[in-house]
Parts: C-alpha cells; structure tokens; sequence
C-alpha cells in the first residue's frame, strides 16, 4: 500500500459531537513480541487478522488525522494498540508525533495513550516519549508479573528481565528529567495465574518510582484524574461469562488482600450475564482501525465481524458518521443487535471495562446523524 500523496476531502458539512469517555483506537501492527495468554490471538484463529500481520500504512494513518481534523472531530483519547506491539513500527515517532500535533492544534484528541509490553522500550522510544507538550499523554507498561516464571507462563516469552530493566530505566529518565509527560502506568491484569504477586508487584514499582523521585499511587480498576505515576491492577477480560464471573472473584479478593478500593465493583457481580441487554457505547464512541484499515466498532471484535468499512477505500469520517453506521446505531439504540453477530451474547457492557452512554449522548449523535442525512 502506498501514501495518498494528499488527504482525502471530508465531505460531510455537520460537524459531529463530542461524546464524553469516546476514544479512537489506532493499530500501528498486529505483530508482537509476545504471546501473552490472555490476548484474543491466543484463542487461535485462521482469520487474516491473525494469521497475517504486518504494520499500518504511515500515510494512511497521516490521512486519517487530517480527516478528522477536516470534519472537526473530537475524541478523548487516542489510544495506539490493539493485537500488537506498537513500539515495533518503524514509523511510530511520525505517527506519535502527528498525533500529538492534531491534539494541540485542532483538539482532535483530548490525550494520547500508548499500551507497550515494554519489550521494545529502547532509549530513543524513551526519548520521543518524554517531553513537556500541551497534550496530555499516558503510557500503559503491560507487565503483569514480579517474577520470572510468572512473567513466562502469563507472557508466553521469556523476556522478565529484558523488559524490567527497559522501564525502570524509563522511570528513571522520566525522574532525572522531570518530564511532565507521559504518565506512567504499570498495569497488572489479575488472573488466578498471577493474583498471588499482585502485592510484591505493588511493592516492585512504588519503589522503583520512590526512588527516582516520580509521585506515585496504586489502583484498581480506574485510573484516575492527575498526572502521577500509577500501579493499576485490573481485572481480566474473558471469552465467556462464566469464566468472567470466576476471574471477577479473583480479582475482588486480590484487591480486598491490597486494600485497595473498586470504583466498579458493583459493574463487576459475582454472575456474569451470558445475554446483552445494554445499549453498547461502543457503536457511538469507540471505533477502532485495524494495521490494514479496517474499522469496526470495538475491540472485543478482533476478527473483525460487524467491520463497517476500510480506510483504503472511505475516509473514516463517512464511514464513522455516515448514513449506513447512523442506521446501525439507531438499531442498536432500540436493543436490536440483527446481523451484529458476538453482540448478542457480549457482557462487556454490563463489566468494569466499559464506557458509559447517556440518553443524552445517545440522542446528540441521533441529531447529528439526522443532519447528516438531510445534508447528504
């Protein structure tokens, strides 16, 4: 795939709203140097997702910035992961960096996340990280263990010690430069493989932050408003709803053990429900662009079933905000979920891990969707 030398025009005249909690998710790569056993890949399929990887067009992500700059858009939040590890794209400081000057020019995104297994953590990703921009911007370190046989059985490699020097280092740099930017998340999903270091990997990393004069708190579930570092314990995402409701418990006592509080906790019972009775934020606030273009409406859905479009072919403000996705969200608005297939049976909306969707905002895209049609 080559660079369009030039953005395609956006064509919509209605500018779209701004929904609270909305974020953008952008694969630079499906390739990882990992293969952790809580990722979706892991689960084995023959699907080209999967199967095939490779790296996002950097044109191609170049012209979705200025796409949504064209049609004035805003999202919460940029977050650059999905299957892969991002820091891997041989482009990844252009993109990073024209993020972040979308961000600070046009309001395009409110901050800028970057998920890394800290693999490829080397010096000058640490260099392009820091600095002292307008943009808010945090960095999740996907580490979930505090020794090595745990790290490999949880991350399917060998490479504890490898990464473990690689962000210490980070939290180092970040302290001797006082960069205000990127706050440092060091996340451990808890799952009954791993719950037992949950308090020594809390230890781990409030030391190490102490220690490079970095401010810092532990957390669950949330991460909340500042800008110090943060170690995050979250609970595991599951295929199905009966393992959600075991891991669910795991995690409830972990946390219980920490002292840590859960903001969530009545989102996340002891029963799981195996059906979807929730209006999904996902088809108002959460798109995600897979490494080739392709864009669907969460990221639960990694072979890409309810896809709506591709980037190579349809700028993703006429796909995003367009006619035919402005039906689907009108369907969807009245529970029915025809034809979307996983989302019948889906209990994210109904879990921790989910952005909330308001009447309100539900009935400001439905305006906006209406204009666009009257427009068209």
């Amino acid at each position: 795939m080559q660079p369009r030398s030039t953005p395609r025009p956006y064509t919509d005249v209605v500018r779209p709203p701004h929904l609270p909690g909305s974020y953008l998710v952008l694969e630079l790569t499906n390739r990882c140097s990992l293969k952790c056993v809580h990722c979706s890949v892991s689960e084995g399929s023959a699907h080209p997702h999967h199967a095939v990887s490779g790296y996002l067009d950097t044109g191609l992500g170049l012209d979705l910035f200025a796409d949504l700059e064209q049609a004035g858009a805003r999202f919460d939040a940029l977050v650059l992961f999905w299957l892969g590890e991002p820091l891997l794209h041989k482009d990844f400081g252009r993109l990073y960096r024209s993020a972040l000057r979308s961000a600070a020019r046009h309001g395009t995104f409110g901050q800028i996340e970057v998920h890394t297994n800290g693999t490829h953590l080397t010096p000058d990703r640490t260099q392009i990280a820091l600095n002292d921009g307008e943009v808010r911007q945090v960095w999740h370190f996907s580490l979930d263990a505090i020794d090595q046989p745990t790290y490999t059985r949880v991350k399917g490699l060998d490479r504890f010690e490898q990464v473990q020097t690689n962000v210490e280092q980070f939290v180092r740099a970040k302290g001797a430069t006082g960069a205000r930017w990127p706050r440092p998340v060091f996340q451990f999903i808890v799952g009954s493989n791993n719950a037992e270091e949950a308090p020594a990997f809390k230890a781990h990393w409030e030391s190490v932050c102490a220690s490079a004069g970095v401010p810092h708190r532990s957390v669950a579930q949330d991460v909340p408003p500042g800008e110090d570092a943060i170690i995050y314990f979250r609970n595991l995402d599951c295929p199905t709803a009966e393992r959600q409701a075991r891991e669910n418990r795991v995690f409830r006592d972990a946390m219980s053990q920490m002292g840590l509080a859960l903001p969530r906790e009545h989102q996340s019972p002891a029963q799981v429900p195996s059906q979807n009775r929730v209006i999904c934020s996902g088809f108002w606030k959460s798109p995600v662009v897979s490494w080739r273009g392709e864009v669907t409406t969460c990221t639960k859905d990694n072979l890409l079933h309810n896809q709506i479009g591709d980037l190579t072919q349809t700028p993703f403000s006429q796909l995003w905000w367009g006619k035919d996705h402005a039906e689907t969200r009108r369907r969807v608005a009245q529970g029915d979920y025809s034809g979307l297939r996983g989302c019948q049976s889906c209990f994210i909306p109904t879990s921790g891990n989910y952005s909330e969707l308001a009447q309100s905002e539900i009935d400001a895209q439905a305006d906006h969707d209406r204009e666009v049609l009257r427009a068209g």
